[in-house]
């Protein structure tokens, strides 16, 4: 498996205006040829790709004719300018990021879920949510802030602005009446706003395992599971993102991807153990496979569920209007 960096100086603060000038990648498959098909693809370092480095481990992309190459960028801005670009073939990408790139016209197309919420969480206490999800919204000890009826005028670090993070809270306080209009919502990475909650700079951030972990171990209150309280049972939260045009010029290879994907979904499921410890040490993490919750990777993303997604969000303002949500999804291959 190759992993490195890719150098796209500008790209990141590029990513949006390329959308109305994009160029189609430098080669496109060729259904016909003996040689593999070499997708380039950005993803987390998290359990939430990790159906993605086993499934190139265990070879599923490999008997699909695919030659993947894991490229490490920055984030979302710069992930959605090398897909544009076509320096970047395919990107892991939240579901609601998608929804809002589809109203900014940007050009992509959702090809096949990643991670999802594990319909057992929907039941749980948030105590026992702790089991199915690492994503939860942590409180500094100096705010003082103990449950979600604080967060009301709060200062919140989240790892993008108008995206899943500030979008999901948002709608979880509007149901529970929590008022919104005064948060101060801080564009901070999962490193910086750890730091900044342990100091007391900040009174709250979003954060994902292992920073969760960390924030666990630091004694920092977990006062709400946003992603488990705001999407529907069993759905998917992020996905694996295509320019519009490298999908429409090769469908054999989005088909591949698609097949062997969904066959590491349902290996590292079926493997849960083995796919923790893998990202345990693929990560370099100091904890135990039984630290980490019991992660969930749905076979497809759903339109019902992506359309309620949407039209939870006009509801509270987050979006203006809702859009039809099939015109950013490429359906799954047979």
């Amino acid at each position: 498996m190759k992993i490195r960096e890719l150098a796209l100086v500008g790209l990141a603060a590029a990513a949006f205006s390329l959308a109305a000038c994009s160029s189609a990648p430098e080669t496109t498959a060729d259904a016909n040829s003996d040689e593999p098909i070499k997708i380039r693809v950005q993803a987390q370092n998290s359990i939430a790709a990790e159906p993605l480095y086993m499934g190139i481990e265990e070879g599923f992309f490999e008997d699909e004719g695919l030659d993947i190459e894991v490229v490490d960028l920055p984030d979302i801005a710069a992930a959605t300018a090398a897909l544009q670009a076509g320096k970047l073939e395919l990107a892991f990408v939240p579901t609601i990021s998608a929804l809002q790139m589809a109203r900014q016209n940007v050009p992509i197309t959702l090809i096949a879920a990643s991670d999802g919420i594990n319909p057992a969480a929907s039941d749980a206490t948030l105590e026992e949510q702790r089991d199915y999800t690492s994503v939860g919204i942590y409180t500094s000890k100096g705010s003082g802030i103990t449950d979600i009826e604080g967060l009301a005028g709060a200062k919140i670090a989240v790892p993008e602005l108008k995206g899943q993070p500030d979008g999901t809270i948002t709608s979880v306080l509007h149901e529970a009446g929590v008022e919104t209009k005064d948060i101060e919502w801080m564009n901070l990475g999962f490193v910086p706003a750890l730091e900044a909650l342990k100091g007391d700079q900040i009174d709250a951030a979003f954060l994902v395992s292992p920073f969760s972990l960390e924030a666990d171990a630091e004694g920092l209150a977990r006062v709400m599971n946003p992603s488990v309280d705001f999407f529907p049972r069993g759905s998917a939260t992020t996905g694996w993102a295509a320019s519009d045009t490298w999908a429409a010029e090769n469908p054999d290879a989005v088909a591949a991807f698609q097949r062997a994907i969904a066959k590491s979904a349902t290996w590292a499921s079926d493997n849960l153990e083995d796919a923790k410890q893998h990202v345990i040490d693929r990560a370099g993490l100091k904890i135990e496979p039984a630290d980490m919750p019991q992660s969930y990777w749905p076979s497809e993303i759903d339109p019902a569920q992506l359309e309620e997604v949407d039209k939870k969000l006009v509801a509270i303002g987050f979006f203006d209007e809702p859009i039809d949500v099939s015109e950013i999804l490429t359906s799954r291959a047979n």
